[in-house]
């Protein structure tokens, strides 16, 4: 699951600036351990005048069904479908954002 955030300069800042407001600085890639897979938080775009942050959660499938009995199991599209791992993954990777602290 990608979650993609663009942001365009402001007269008096510029795009980057969403970098500091997410608490992740655009020349980083950061990445943390989820109970289902791994997030990553990464900058493809990030010029003064626009800046792109994206949030990609690798879903581990397998992991997620560990002991399961049946084929059916294997076969579905949970890690495909946005749902509240990416909430999950949000809130562990933007977490100091979300709360407002620096």
């Amino acid at each position: 699951m990608l979650l993609s955030i663009t942001s365009p300069a402001a007269e008096a800042s510029p795009a980057t600036g969403i970098g500091f407001l997410l608490h992740k600085h655009p020349e980083r890639l950061h990445d943390a351990e989820l109970s289902f897979g791994k997030g990553y938080v990464f900058y493809p775009e990030a010029r003064a005048d626009r800046c792109t942050a994206c949030l990609l959660v690798d879903v581990d499938s397998v992991h997620l069904v560990r002991g399961a009995r049946a084929i059916e199991d294997y076969v579905n599209d949970r890690p495909y479908v946005a749902s509240s791992y990416m909430s999950v993954a949000m809130g562990r990777l933007f977490g100091t954002a979300l709360a407002g602290n620096c």
